[in-house]
């Protein structure tokens, strides 16, 4: 009797498991707005509008970065051997101060910086996936004699988070 138990409860898991995974549940985009026929891209530096020097340098590594250990394309580094192209343009970079010590100086600055991003079917010249105005901001503690290196720090803390929702946009279709 207890061996009946036993494959019941079994058989019943089994079912169960299965009627979970055909409940009709899924994650949307599993990687399918790219094309089958791309395989390869290139990534040129991202174009700099502003005035913060190296800002290119930070969020087109990041991008990089991101597409080589997410994605399985292969990245190239010329046009010519690429069956698509991801490019971009940093349009604004802005240092606001958010908050004051005592003594009428900034101890706490906002970073924000907007992107353009458009990601082309070289084969077609067809657009995957294009956005004119990616906002993407981060807060960053102060202190006087250090600003810049903290700038920077929150510099590339931004373009990470930016590759990372780019990145997945694209491939993942969200």
């Amino acid at each position: 009797m207890k061996r009946i138990h036993i494959i019941l409860m079994l058989i019943a898991s089994v079912w169960l498991a299965v009627g979970i995974a055909n409940c009709g549940y899924g994650l949307s985009g599993l990687g399918k707005q790219i094309p089958a026929n791309i395989k390869t891209v290139v990534i040129p530096d991202f174009e700099n509008k502003t005035t913060r020097i190296e800002a290119e340098q930070f969020v087109t590594f990041a991008v990089k970065d991101e597409f080589i250990r997410r994605s399985e394309l292969e990245l190239v580094a010329n046009r010519a051997n690429a069956d698509a192209i991801l490019e971009g343009k940093i349009l604004t970079f802005d240092v606001t101060p958010v908050s004051m010590t005592d003594d009428a100086s900034a101890n706490l600055y906002r970073v924000t910086i907007t992107l353009s991003v458009r990601f082309i079917n070289l084969l077609n010249n067809e657009i995957i996936f294009e956005d004119e105005s990616i906002v993407f901001s981060d807060n960053y503690n102060i202190e006087r004699e250090d600003f810049f290196s903290q700038e920077t720090q929150a510099l590339k803390q931004i373009s990470d988070k930016f590759a990372e929702s780019v990145v997945s946009t694209i491939l993942e279709n969200f």
